[in-house]
Order: structure tokens, then C-alpha cells, then sequence
């Protein structure tokens, strides 16, 4: 948090930009107080209330340009210019709303909390959306329940069989996209690492923003075909250990 607080590059989420605005606040209220202070008590001008405000103005520039910096990277964060925080009363919209999920062009997303590379480059596919947390099988209760079904006679043997073999076709697609969704996962915490060096020529400037996608999937597409191949392997392997087992003493 706070790094590079004073450069208008990158992007920061919303928790950065709040804690920005209460330092920007609490040091121009400061600044000011004391200023008027030191005016009325060593100072005696016709012109206070002017003389008060550009002292105060010229000794809070830091955090003016602090607030400014971070309000520019915040505007990053949800895609627009930093110009539009000029907006009176935009800095609402900067404090309630989301930033995009993906890279954009103004950068990565922010990293507030140690983040991995597969949360910050999220996408919207089905995938998402399916976690890997749900590690027991959700048609099994499903099967008990067609069992109990069959065995109260509410449902016929050849209805069952039907049903059942349904259930088979939506189990298998589930535990493919959870096998892909596992080795996809297999494939960030790889590409994590390598990516972020990229992300840093990208910020230097040695790759462009086109150049930096096309060696992700350049990348993304190496690792898949590796893990596929690693996969088939293991299968046959496992195939194999099946076939000889009963020859085995």
C-alpha cells in the first residue's frame, strides 16, 4: 500500500484511495490551524484571511499533490483519465466504485492483499465460477435420493435407469470442468511468477500492452499443452499398473 505514492503510473483499489483522502484531509486541516495560529499570533496585516490562505496553500501543496497522485491512479483502476477527478464531487464515485477485474491499460490490477495472478486476471466464463472447494461429489445425494425413489416404488426400474444415466452425462461434465478448472489453477501458480517479470518489462516499457498479451498466451497455451501431456501420461501409467497388477507377485 502507498507504494509509489507520488507517481501518477498504476493503478490502486478502493481501501488505498479512502485512507488517501483522510491523510489529504487531516493534513490540510492541520497545515491550516497551525498556520493561523502562527499568523495571528506573530503576524499583523490588513490582508489576513489572504495572507492566512496561501501560506496555507503553499505548505499543504505535498499532500495536495499526494491526493491528486492517488486520485489519478484510482481513476486508472476503473479505466478513465485521471482528469475526470476534477469533477466536482467526483471523488464519490472513486471512494463506491469497483475497479475492473482485468488488466487494463493503465495496468495490473491491485495487489492489496497478496493476491495471485489467477485472482488479479480473473474472467467471466463458467469456470469462475465453479471452486474448487467442492471437493465431494454433489451427485451422490442425488443417486441416494433415485435409489430411495426406486426402492419406495415411486419411480419405475426403467425410469430409474433412465434417470440415472443422465445423471452419469452431468457428473462427467462436472468433474471435466473441475479437472480443468484444478489444472488451469496448476497452470497459474507456474505462470504467476514469470508473468510478473513481464508485467515489470511492460512498466519499463520494453514490451508493449499487445506484446504483453500475446506472450500470455503464448505462455498460458505452452503450460496447458505441458499439463495435458503430464496428464495423458499419468493415465497411462495407470492403465498400465491396471493391466499387470495380477501379474505381479
Amino acid at each position: 500500500m502507498f507504494k509509489s505514492a507520488f507517481s501518477f503510473a498504476g493503478r490502486i483499489n478502493r481501501r488505498e484511495y479512502f485512507l488517501s483522502f483522510i491523510i489529504f484531509s487531516a493534513g490540510v486541516s492541520i497545515i491550516n490551524s497551525i498556520v493561523t495560529a502562527i499568523v495571528t499570533s506573530y503576524i499583523i496585516t490588513d490582508s489576513y484571511d489572504v495572507f492566512v490562505y496561501w501560506i496555507s496553500w503553499m505548505a499543504s501543496a505535498p499532500f495536495t499533490f499526494f491526493y491528486f497522485t492517488q486520485g489519478a491512479k484510482r481513476c486508472h483502476d476503473i479505466g478513465i483519465s485521471m482528469w475526470w477527478q476534477l469533477i466536482p464531487f467526483f471523488f464519490l464515485l472513486l471512494l463506491l466504485k469497483k475497479g475492473d477485474l482485468t488488466r487494463n491499460e493503465y495496468g495490473a490490477h491491485p495487489r492489496s492483499s497478496g493476491n495471485n495472478r489467477n485472482r488479479d486476471t480473473r474472467d467471466n466464463s463458467e469456470y469462475h465460477y465453479l471452486s474448487t472447494k467442492q471437493l465431494e461429489n454433489p451427485y451422490i445425494e442425488t443417486r441416494n435420493l433415485l435409489n430411495k425413489s426406486k426402492l419406495d416404488r415411486l419411480i419405475s426400474e426403467d425410469e430409474y435407469n433412465e434417470k440415472i444415466a443422465l445423471l452419469d452425462i452431468q457428473e462427467r461434465e462436472y468433474n471435466e470442468k473441475k479437472d480443468l478448472l484444478t489444472r488451469k489453477e496448476e497452470v497459474d501458480k507456474i505462470a504467476k511468477p514469470i508473468l510478473d517479470n513481464l508485467d515489470k518489462l511492460v512498466i519499463d516499457g520494453i514490451f508493449t500492452q499487445d506484446e504483453y498479451e500475446e506472450k500470455k498466451k503464448e505462455l498460458y497455451d505452452r503450460l496447458l499443452n505441458e499439463s495435458n501431456q503430464s496428464r495423458r501420461i499419468k493415465i497411462a501409467n495407470s492403465y498400465t499398473k491396471r493391466i499387470f497388477h495380477p501379474f505381479k507377485k
